[in-house]
């Protein structure tokens, strides 16, 4: 990479106007574009092609080999950001409103979503790339017209015209991204040493504002400084958008509102929104990449947004379920040159992880009964939010609770290999130095996740600032290094899959039961003999009509034989409605018998809490008694000690009178 590139997350220092350094601690972090851990310079600075070995005259070269003008494109471009491999991944934020799952998307994978530099560099590699197999294409061409007829050889000298013509207009459009990316690194590396000489311009302007003893002189300062200062945030809004985050960063008319404050405006989310990170790399210098689609829902609690009619704990169902239903439906594959299987595996649209998130100090029954409609649809991961409002064993204490609440009400959540954990523990305890033993998901990995998120990636208090990134504040580096270095995006997949399979099951076994269900089969009966019950009570019925006057009979045999022709008729009409009513209600019954067995059993159970409840106040009332007892023989015990103790001296001064009266003993 270049020194520019090397330096860049420093920059977003400048760009916030926190120009401080963080905690020595803690170091190579910058406050608002942080890797959760520093790659090393060997990862990080690995060519996007493998540096090839230069080939030697067209006569004498293998195979294997590539030309020296491709090799010199592959080390002009070796700082560019090619991908090898990319798949899709969701993630889906879910919980109460207010508990910033907006500002959380934006945090999570905001240090690997490219700006606009990056996608420059990405663009140069990718045509690079095509250059160097042109001319390949080139050289083997040339190789095996040396070895071939006169015919042959002619064939292939049309087509290296081609594909000259074709290598010719590759190279003017890479010099052109060439010198594209020359022009924007330039002037990012021009506004950062601008800004640079700036700031130290007005700090030294301060320092002489603030000595000046004369008040005139002073307030002159003063308004060089103001015009100084405004200068500076000019800059820095130029490099924030030379820097900006293609993806994650909001539109300008969301910001504005809070660009004055130097906040950010809150926009609420409503309906259910998806946010796509393109080719988004796993880490930095690394070769895999995902297409990471951030789905963000309304959240629920809220009565502006949350309502009978527009339920959103329903949208963020409907959505799960909807998705599920789009995967199990495909049968033709969408995308070129891949079959229906690999696009399953890789692209399929499935909610890969749900992250559902908790108010700090207390999981409510919403909460509950949401994760107990999702956790079989989806992989849930329970976080909890704004966790910078607790303390240490506060965070440890309520982890605790939710997790034996969690399984008392029986919703399985989601955890990653103990392997996947030990890795990164070790890797952020060998970044943070000693003193810092994090137990990332508690013993068994099943613990929820403490994050928190801020739109500047920090949150500042009276007591200090707390950083979303750094492992000692917040969870969020070790959730993100779990996902995306270790691959437990690759676990997540797998399991959605499994749980969509799981629900195509049990929803086809759903179907089967309904259509072959019948009123005949649940009577254990015959169906000609519930047929001909119909019929003989549709016949009693008409036989009642008719003896009321609705069909008079006495109309001769020709009127009587039509009439009976049509009331057969009519009959057979009815006796399939019939059936269908009959299929209805005994459908309705057995749901009826369902819903009472589970309130009896639920009776059951209440019955059983209580008597334990009952239980344990008599045993608290037997151990109350028995305690005072103690207690009670205990005073006593100190009296009869007293007592004792009173007696001997007694004894011992009678003794002492004794020996006064008789000295010799008599």
């Amino acid at each position: 990479m270049s020194d520019d590139d090397e330096h860049s997350d420093h920059s977003f220092a400048e760009v916030d106007g926190m120009s401080h350094t963080m905690d020595e601690s803690w170091p190579n972090y910058s406050p608002s574009n942080l890797p959760s851990v520093e790659a090393t310079p060997a990862v990080s600075r690995q060519p996007s092609v493998a540096p090839l070995i230069a080939s030697v005259e067209p006569s004498h070269t293998s195979p294997s080999l590539i030309s020296d003008m491709a090799q010199a494109l592959v080390e002009e471009d070796e700082d560019g950001l090619a991908l090898e491999h990319i798949e899709s991944f969701n993630l889906l934020c879910a919980g109460e409103s207010g508990l910033g799952k907006s500002t959380f998307l934006r945090n999570i994978f905001a240090h690997v979503d490219p700006t606009k530099l990056h996608e420059m560099r990405r663009r140069v590699a990718e045509q690079s790339n095509g250059l160097v197999s042109l001319e390949d294409a080139i050289r083997r061409n040339e190789q095996e017209s040396r070895q071939c007829d006169d015919t042959r050889s002619l064939q292939l000298r049309e087509e290296k015209a081609a594909l000259k013509v074709k290598r010719d207009e590759a190279r003017a459009a890479l010099e052109r991204l060439r010198q594209a990316r020359r022009e924007q690194e330039q002037a990012v590396s021009a506004l950062r040493a601008e800004i640079y000489t700036l700031d130290l311009a007005l700090k030294a302007l301060r320092e002489q504002r603030d000595a000046e003893e004369d008040d005139g002189v002073a307030s002159r300062l003063g308004h060089e400084v103001i015009v100084l200062q405004g200068e500076l945030k000019g800059l820095q809004q130029q490099l924030a958008a030379e820097l900006r985050r293609s993806n994650l960063d909001k539109e300008e008319d969301e910001t504005a509102g809070g660009a004055e404050g130097g906040g950010h405006s809150s926009k609420q989310t409503t309906e259910v929104t998806a946010r796509l990170i393109k080719e988004m790399p796993l880490f930095d210098g690394s070769r895999s990449g995902l297409d990471v689609s951030l789905i963000d829902t309304p959240g629920y609690g809220d009565l502006l947004v949350d309502t009978a009619d527009n339920s959103s704990a329903d949208k963020v169902v409907s959505e799960v379920e909807s998705r599920i239903s789009a995967h199990l439906r495909k049968v033709k594959a969408s995308r070129a040159n891949m079959p229906l299987d690999d696009e399953k595996k890789y692209w399929n649209e499935l909610v890969h992880l749900c992250l559902f998130f908790i108010s700090p100090h207390r999981m409510k029954r919403a909460d509950v009964d949401l994760m107990k409609r999702l956790h079989a649809l989806v992989p849930l991961v329970v976080v909890v939010a704004k966790s910078d409002t607790m303390t240490t064993a506060e965070a440890l204490w309520f982890k605790e609770r939710v997790r034996q609440q969690l399984k008392d009400e029986r919703i399985a959540t989601f955890t990653f290999q103990p392997r996947m954990i030990k890795e990164v523990e070790a890797l952020h305890i060998s970044q943070a130095g000693s003193g810092f033993q994090p137990l990332y998901g508690g013993s068994d990995g099943s613990l929820p996740w403490a994050v928190m998120g801020a739109e500047d990636s920090r949150r500042e208090y009276i007591w200090g600032t707390a950083m979303t990134n750094e492992p000692r504040h917040s969870e969020l580096p070790a959730l993100r290094d779990l996902l995306l270095r270790q691959g437990g995006w690759q676990q997540l997949k797998r399991e959605a899959s499994l749980k969509a399979d799981e629900e195509g099951a049990r929803r086809a076994k759903m179907n089967h039961q309904r259509q072959s269900w019948s009123p005949s089969k649940a009577l254990a009966l015959p169906r000609s003999v519930v047929l001909t019950a119909g019929l003989a009570l549709l016949l009693a019925l008409t036989l009642a009509l008719s003896a009321r006057g609705a069909y008079p009979l006495a109309r001769g045999e020709g009127s009587c034989r039509a009439s009976l022709l049509e009331q057969r008729h009519l009959s057979a009409a009815q006796a399939e409605r019939l059936t269908q009513l009959e299929d209805t209600h005994e459908m309705l019954a057995q749901e009826r018998l369902a819903s009472t067995s589970l309130r009896q059993q639920v009776g059951e159970l209440k019955a059983s809490v209580r008597e334990a409840l009952q239980a344990k106040a008599a045993l608290q009332r037997e151990a109350d008694e028995l305690q005072k007892q103690a207690s009670m023989l205990e005073e006593r015990v100190s009296v009869l000690k007293i007592s004792a103790q009173e007696k001997q001296a007694k004894v011992k001064e009678m003794e002492a009178k004794g020996n006064k009266c008789n000295p010799f003993g008599w």
